[in-house]
């Protein structure tokens, strides 16, 4: 069974630094998990590569639930 883009992103999120032991729900805030502006770039990029996407870089996720949503909406404008 393919992973969800929740589960992938999950996995991005989690090879941050620190944040293996992050219990991310999809409401979680990404500063609530540890994520500071600058690791919330390198997040969006190390998604960027892992879907072959690109995300808007004025977008400014709030919580782990927005980040999927981008990923998503950045998959459905390649189709």
């Amino acid at each position: 069974m393919a992973e969800s883009t929740f589960d992938r992103v999950v996995k991005v999120l989690k090879e941050q630094d620190g944040l293996e032991n992050v219990d991310f729900k999809p409401e979680t805030t990404l500063e609530e998990a540890g994520l500071d502006s600058l690791a919330t770039v390198e997040a969006v990029m190390a998604c960027e590569e892992e879907f072959g996407i690109e995300i808007d870089p004025e977008s400014n996720p709030k919580t782990v639930g927005e980040f999927v949503d981008l990923v998503d909406a950045a998959i459905a404008a390649q189709a």
